[in-house]
């Protein structure tokens, strides 16, 4: 998917479609790395107890159970409504 295709669906509970073929669940947010733009992912759970936190752009180094992924790397997203 592009970037900014991406983007409405940060912050947000979502199952994302992988093309590694797994299919995963949880949330995606922006962030800088290395002074690009990054998009990371932690599961529900992870990113409640970060924004709890105050910890508004965690990096993967900065925050156990953390990836960083790429755009292309999503096929497909949708949220999750609670």
């Amino acid at each position: 998917m592009k970037y900014d295709e991406l983007q409405r669906y940060f912050n947000h509970h979502c199952r994302i479609k992988l093309r590694s073929g797994k299919e995963v669940f949880g949330v995606l947010w922006e962030g800088m790395n290395n002074t690009e733009k990054a998009i990371y992912f932690a599961s529900y759970v992870e990113h409640k107890k970060l924004m709890s936190n105050n910890i508004h752009s965690p990096t993967p180094r900065s925050v156990p159970n953390t990836l960083s992924m790429t755009s292309e790397e999503i096929l497909g997203i949708e949220t999750i409504l609670a």
